[in-house]
């Protein structure tokens, strides 16, 4: 009697810790595909908003839900309760041209009906240049051996509200500094990294303006960072091709941007 009280009362144990499980799990699945998802920034492309080793926070219902959100629904074909981004939202979106949906992250510069064009590196929004203040000389990680310059760019008002961040740009002419003028059309967005010459967006023919079935959600903020150095490989100390990004392990976390907000 007793050995079968004891059998009984370990199943009890088993079965909810496997209750237990299945409730993470399922709190997991939801949080995850409907609520927010955290994001690992894979490149200095959106420097120096957002550095290589930031971990961001997504949220998944800024823009609606979409197979790039949720999961790949054969049935959701666009997007459930649909809002669209504004201008200077940083966006997760999967790359249209990758087979593997590769995710991406930008910064959104064209709406639907705008026409955006890029004149000897200064960005136009619907014929009027994006305003910019030079706040100094600096380096991207992205680009060790060139000079550029930080900018704060603001956007022409949209509804009333413009919309300011900060941009490097470097000196020496670039591929992308002259480009378009392209007109978004209806249902897509044109991003742009905010390190403009070492970004592919929607300058590059390989992606162009991205529909918006590929939006997965809105940047919000830098969740924890990791402290990500790019180093020059000795063998080929002028060729910032071959640097590699190195994880600082003595001064591990870059503590400045804890829970920094995405402007």
């Amino acid at each position: 009697m007793a050995k079968e009280k004891s059998e009984e009362k370990q199943k009890n144990v088993i079965l909810e810790y496997a209750q237990l499980v299945i409730s993470v799990v399922v709190v997991v699945f939801v949080v995850r595909s409907f609520v927010f998802e955290p994001f690992r920034i894979p490149s200095e492309s959106m420097d120096p908003t957002l550095k290589t080793g930031d971990y961001v926070i997504v949220t998944k219902f800024s823009y609606g839900f979409g197979r790039q959100s949720i999961f790949d629904i054969p049935l959701i074909d666009d997007r459930l309760f649909w809002r669209e981004p504004k201008r200077g939202n940083v966006v997760v979106f999967a790359d249209p041209d990758d087979p593997r949906r590769t995710k991406l992250i930008k910064r959104v510069v064209g709406v639907p009906g705008d026409t955006i064009e890029v004149r000897n590196s200064l960005l136009y929004i619907n014929g009027e240049a994006a305003d910019r203040v030079n706040i100094g000389p600096g380096e991207s990680n992205a680009d060790l051996d060139r000079l550029g310059f930080f900018y704060e760019e603001t956007f022409p008002s949209q509804n009333g509200e413009p919309h300011s961040h900060m941009i490097w740009d470097k000196v020496e002419a670039a591929f992308f500094d002259n480009v378009g003028p392209y007109t978004v059309p209806e249902d897509h967005l044109f991003f742009m990294g905010d390190n403009r010459d070492s970004s592919k967006d929607s300058r590059a023919g390989s992606l162009g303006p991205v529909h918006r079935t590929y939006l997965m959600g809105r940047a919000q903020f830098v969740l924890f960072s990791l402290n990500i150095e790019q180093k020059m490989d000795p063998r080929y100390p002028n060729n910032t091709s071959r640097a590699k990004n190195q994880w600082n392990i003595v001064n591990p976390f870059r503590w400045g941007r804890f829970l920094k907000g995405i402007r």
